[in-house]
C-alpha cells in the first residue's frame, strides 16, 4: 500500500512538472517579445515596412521599433545607426507632416523605380538594387516637387526581407556631406567653399590655379547669397539611395528675376567618393556680343551690315558665297538666304539679301573663328588664351560644357568654345581652338 501510495505520488508528480514545462514554455514565449507582444523569428515585408513607417512618424518610438526587428534581419545595424538612417528618411516628410499609410509597391512601378537607380547608381550596387523592395509614403503636408515618398527595404536571397546596413551608411554618408556642403554657402565660408569645388562634377577637368578656384567659390557664394531665396531648412529632399541624393531648392531667382526651382545632386561612387552636380547657369555678357580684331572692338552680333562696313574694318574677303534663298520674295533675287564671308582664320555670316559678291546687304547671325589670332569675342576671349582664362571670366562655363547663351530685346545668342584637349598647356589649362558666336 505504501508502494502503490508512493506511486501515486510519483505519478502525480511527473504530471505536476509536465504542466509547469508547458506554461514555462508559454511563458517564455510571451517575454521574448520584451512585453510588448510576440516576437516572430522573422518578420515580413508588409511588417518590416509597418516598423519603418511607424519609425518615421513618431521618431520617439524607434527604440522600441528597433527592437521588434529580429537581429538576422539587421544586417548588424546597430539602435544608433537605425535612429541616424529613420533621421534621415525623415527629411522627405513635409514639414510638420505625419505618415498616413504606406503601400508595398510592386509591377510596373517597381520595375520602374529600379530601373532608375540602376541607371544612375555605380554598377557594384546592381545586385543590392534588384533586391530592394520599394515602400510608398502617403502624408500629411504638400511636398513642393508633387513627388511620391519611396524608401526601399533588401531581400536576402532566401526572399526574407531586412535592412542592409551597407545601404543605410551610404545614405547617411551622403546626407551628412550634404549638411556639410551647404552649410558652407548658408555660412558664406570662402575656405571651405573653395575646398568642396574639387567634388563638383564637370563636364571638363577642374583647374588646379587657385585664382580661379577663388572665383568659382566667389561666384558660388554670391549666387547661394542673391539668387536662393529658400532656407536651407526648406530645401526638399526627393528622394534618397544608397549613391544619389536629390534636393529641390524650391525659390531661386534667374538672372531675369524670375522665381523658379533647381535640383542639387549628390553621388557616391563605389569607392564611397562624392561628387555634387550643382548646376550654375553662366549667362553670357552683352560685352562679349561684339567680333574684336586687332584688340578693337567691331561689329556686334544682330546688328545690320554691308560690304563697305566690313571692308573697311577687316579689309577684303577671302571669299563671299552666299547659300540657297530661305525666305522668298516676290523678286526672287531679293529672297533671304545666309551668306557666308570669310577672311583669314576666321568668318563671319550675314542673314540678308545678295545681288553679288559687292552687293549684299542683311543682318550679323554668326561670328566663327578657327585659326585667327587677331579675332576674338568680347576683349578678353581669343585663340591666344586657354579654359582658365575663359573660367576667369565666366567661373561656371565648365559646368555648362563652355556654351553660354544670353537674351536681349527678345533675340537669343549663343557661344561656343572649343579647345585643343591633346595639347596641354604647361599649367594645366587648355588652349582655346575655336569660338562660335551666333544668333540662334
Amino acid at each position: 500500500m505504501e508502494f502503490f501510495s508512493g506511486k501515486l505520488h510519483m505519478h502525480s508528480r511527473i504530471r505536476c512538472f509536465s504542466v509547469m514545462l508547458v506554461l514555462c514554455v508559454f511563458a517564455g514565449m510571451l517575454t521574448s517579445c520584451s512585453g510588448k507582444g510576440f516576437r516572430k523569428s522573422t518578420i515580413d515585408v508588409p511588417e518590416m515596412a509597418r516598423i519603418v513607417a511607424d519609425s518615421l512618424d513618431d521618431i520617439s518610438l524607434t527604440e522600441s521599433l528597433f527592437e521588434m526587428i529580429p537581429d538576422e534581419q539587421k544586417d548588424g545595424m546597430t539602435f544608433s545607426e537605425y535612429y541616424e538612417y529613420i533621421s534621415v528618411l525623415s527629411r522627405m516628410i513635409p514639414n510638420q507632416g505625419r505618415v498616413l499609410t504606406f503601400e508595398v509597391v510592386e509591377g510596373a512601378e517597381k520595375q520602374r523605380l529600379l530601373q532608375t537607380m540602376l541607371s544612375n547608381d555605380p554598377e557594384e550596387y546592381s545586385d543590392l538594387i534588384m533586391s530592394c523592395i520599394p515602400i510608398k509614403l502617403t502624408t500629411t503636408g504638400v511636398r513642393s516637387s508633387g513627388t511620391p515618398i519611396y524608401f526601399y527595404l533588401q531581400t536576402k536571397p532566401d526572399g526574407t526581407v531586412y535592412l542592409n546596413r551597407t545601404w543605410a551608411r551610404s545614405c547617411m554618408n551622403l546626407y551628412a556631406f550634404s549638411v556639410h556642403y551647404f552649410e558652407a554657402y548658408t555660412n558664406e565660408n570662402l575656405t571651405d567653399v573653395i575646398s568642396l569645388i574639387p567634388y563638383t562634377e564637370t563636364a571638363e577637368v577642374l583647374p588646379e590655379s587657385e585664382d580661379i578656384l577663388r572665383e568659382k567659390g566667389k561666384e558660388m557664394i554670391r549666387f547661394y547669397t542673391h539668387n536662393v531665396k529658400s532656407d536651407e531648412s526648406d530645401y526638399e529632399m526627393i528622394s534618397i539611395d544608397a549613391s544619389n541624393l536629390l534636393f529641390l531648392q524650391p525659390e531661386v531667382y534667374d538672372n531675369y528675376l524670375r522665381v523658379s526651382s533647381r535640383q542639387v545632386r549628390f553621388r557616391s561612387d563605389s569607392q564611397n567618393v562624392i561628387s555634387v552636380v550643382d548646376p550654375i547657369e553662366t549667362e553670357l555678357k552683352t560685352a562679349d556680343l561684339y567680333l574684336y580684331y586687332n584688340n578693337r572692338r567691331t561689329v556686334r552680333i544682330g546688328d545690320h551690315a554691308a560690304p563697305l562696313q566690313l571692308n573697311s574694318i577687316f579689309g577684303d574677303p577671302l571669299t563671299v558665297s552666299c547659300g540657297p534663298v530661305l525666305v522668298p520674295a516676290e523678286n526672287m533675287e531679293d529672297g533671304l538666304r545666309n551668306i557666308l564671308i570669310r577672311y583669314k582664320g576666321f568668318s563671319i555670316t550675314v542673314y540678308g539679301v545678295y545681288h553679288g559678291e559687292d552687293d549684299w546687304t542683311g543682318t550679323l547671325v554668326h561670328f566663327d573663328i578657327y585659326s585667327s589670332k587677331k579675332a576674338g569675342i568680347g576683349s578678353d576671349m581669343s585663340l591666344n588664351d586657354s579654359s582658365w582664362d575663359v573660367l576667369s571670366r565666366y567661373p561656371f562655363a565648365d559646368q555648362m560644357g563652355y556654351e553660354l547663351k544670353v537674351s536681349v530685346d527678345g533675340e537669343s545668342y549663343a557661344l561656343k568654345i572649343e579647345f585643343d584637349k591633346e595639347n596641354k598647356n604647361e599649367d594645366g589649362s587648355i588652349p582655346i581652338s575655336a569660338m562660335s558666336l551666333k544668333q540662334e
